[in-house]
């Protein structure tokens, strides 16, 4: 089982092998059509995307021997050996691992896995997802849908942890999650996961708009879920954390005390107004949530200065 695959801009035709068993498509000889590039990523794989049987579908392509290569290779076994109950439900369709070896040793060995496409990115920062696709009631359908597919990849069903789950790694594909990119993914034994119980977000001790505890028993014993809940903005942070300075929420009282935390760490790239504006944003947070902070407080302060140049006047005045 082979496949033709002629590159955008490339005169060659490379002829690839079938390496795997296990995808959707048993056709003898796979074509694609329609290849357009869309990105070149960190590990040296080329993204195309292209027309499969007239379905569009994502290839992940490389030259790179040393690690990209060996790299698709694991990200094929994983999709045969774990992903399959989620192929089209929450991860792509896989539609095989396909390499080229050379008879000639000064040309490049190649390979490339074939996907289903599934859609862009939801959102270009995790934190952006609680309020994504929120319907008129506020419930949070495409967040809550994202914490269930990671909480099914981290359950005895499937057992893997992503790895390196961000932003880019959600897709929305007809308005419904799908999880991407398990290059990384490794086998997970998840101690959030209770012997004989689903792991929902109702049973999770980590509780949504309420303080994200440190990881424990308390709060999630798995730095995977922890990791995203933090991401997600699910609960509220115990501390903040800007560029080396670490800071528990109970004991900021205004954006300015976050912002003179913060000076002597912040790099000197980054301007004034910068710094101010994101010490400003985790101070609103910290204002709303303050008897969830300070549960036996009688006072809440005042919001204060949240302008830099009326802070910079003030503190010129003093």
């Amino acid at each position: 089982m082979s496949l033709s695959l002629k590159l955008p801009d490339e005169s060659e035709t490379y002829q690839l092998l079938r390496q795997d068993g296990g995808a959707v498509e048993n056709n003898y000889q796979v074509t694609l059509t329609d290849i357009t590039f869309l990105k070149m990523t960190d590990n040296s794989n080329q993204i195309l995307r292209a027309k499969m049987s007239g379905e569009d579908v994502v290839v992940k392509f490389t030259y790179e021997e040393q690690v990209a290569i060996p790299r698709l290779k694991q990200e094929s076994q994983i999709y045969v050996d774990y992903l399959k109950p989620l192929w089209g439900i929450h991860v792509p369709k896989f539609y095989g691992l396909y390499l080229y070896n050379p008879l000639d040793p000064d040309k490049l060995s190649c390979a490339c896995i074939i996907l289903q496409y599934c859609g862009e990115p939801a959102v270009s920062d995790l934190s952006q997802l609680k309020d994504y696709r929120s319907d008129e009631y506020g419930i949070k359908r495409f967040r809550n849908d994202t914490l269930d597919i990671v909480f099914r990849l981290h359950s005895p069903e499937i057992g893997l942890e992503h790895d390196a789950l961000n932003a880019s790694h959600i897709l929305d594909f007809q308005g419904k999650p799908f999880l991407i990119d398990f290059s990384g993914a490794e086998l997970h034994d998840c101690f959030a996961w209770e012997e004989g119980k689903q792991l929902t977000r109702d049973v999770l001790p980590a509780k949504e708009g309420e303080i994200l505890q440190q990881m424990g028993s308390q709060s999630v014993e798995c730095y995977e879920l922890w990791n995203l809940l933090e991401s997600l903005d699910y609960c509220i942070p115990r501390a903040i954390k800007l560029y080396g300075t670490t800071v528990a929420c109970k004991n900021i009282n205004s954006a300015a005390d976050l912002y003179k935390r913060a000076l002597r760490k912040w790099p000197k790239v980054r301007s004034e107004e910068e710094m101010w504006n994101v010490s400003v944003k985790h101070w609103r947070r910290i204002h709303f949530n303050w008897k969830k902070y300070h549960p036996e407080a009688v006072i809440e302060p005042p919001l204060g200065i949240v302008d830099l140049q009326e802070y910079l006047d003030l503190e010129t005045d003093c």
